[in-house]
């Protein structure tokens, strides 16, 4: 178990780097300045040049991957080019949501997904089965960018059933204290900001849970499949009389 775990941890070291280089690479390809997007298009030319120099864009790209990879290895990852802040720190605040989306969609996918795999692996070449097989390619080919979109459009929209942004209502305050909602609200035993969190977070988190409700599913009715079987009934012998 320790030599597999070595193993995984030093596999991962060129997948970072490459994703380093890619990332590096994607940043260098979209057109424009990002001096000049700091600055404004009326930044004078001396200003423009001292921020690429701020900015270590008048080096060769080389040597601005090396810079780029030794401040990422340090946790530096610089600071927004709208508000100054830190990009870390945006990060951290933001990764308490990204958190409490996944897990709620872990739990939707994992809630649906084991039962109608269960389910569709029981009664095989049923119109269960058949529907279960349906949802699950809809679930894989559909964008979830877009079923986020027309689940927002339809539930909070049209029938306004579901909030369609942000993580708690405007007439809703929490006090913040681990920056999750879920946990802040049970934790300060605030139930209105308890009931709010998880109506903003139901249709993302079903949006979300799509593709892996699907997989789930499908490998869940391919496991079970093998094991859940009805052998007919074998008629008994007739005794003869004596």
């Amino acid at each position: 178990m320790i030599t597999y775990a070595i193993k995984r941890l030093f596999t991962i070291v060129p997948v970072l780097l490459g994703v380093s280089v890619i990332v590096f690479s994607f940043i260098h390809l979209i057109p424009g300045d990002p001096a000049v997007a700091m600055l404004g298009e009326r930044a004078t030319p001396q200003r423009v040049a001292e921020v690429r120099a701020q900015l270590g864009l008048d080096k060769p790209l080389l040597q601005q991957y090396l810079i780029y990879a030794g401040k990422v290895v340090r946790g530096d990852f610089g600071a927004s080019i709208l508000r100054g802040d830190p990009v870390l720190f945006d990060l951290l605040r933001r990764f308490p949501a990204t958190v409490e989306l996944g897990l709620s969609a872990i739990c939707i996918a994992i809630c649906i997904g084991i039962p109608m795999g269960i389910v569709s692996a029981v009664w095989r070449n049923s119109p269960f089965d058949g529907a279960s097989r349906l949802v699950a390619l809809t679930g894989v080919s559909m964008p979830i960018f877009w079923l986020g979109l027309m689940l927002a459009w339809f539930f909070g929209v049209v029938l306004g059933w579901l909030p369609t942004g942000f993580r708690l209502g405007t007439d809703v305050s929490l006090q913040t204290i681990t920056h999750f909602t879920i946990l802040d609200s049970l934790l300060t035993e605030n139930w209105a900001a308890l009931r709010s969190g998880l109506r903003h977070l139901i249709l993302p988190a079903l949006a979300l849970s799509t593709i892996p409700m699907a997989v789930i599913a499908r490998r869940a009715s391919s496991r079970c499949s093998p094991r859940i079987t009805f052998a007919p009934r074998r008629p008994r012998a007739c005794r003869s009389a004596p």
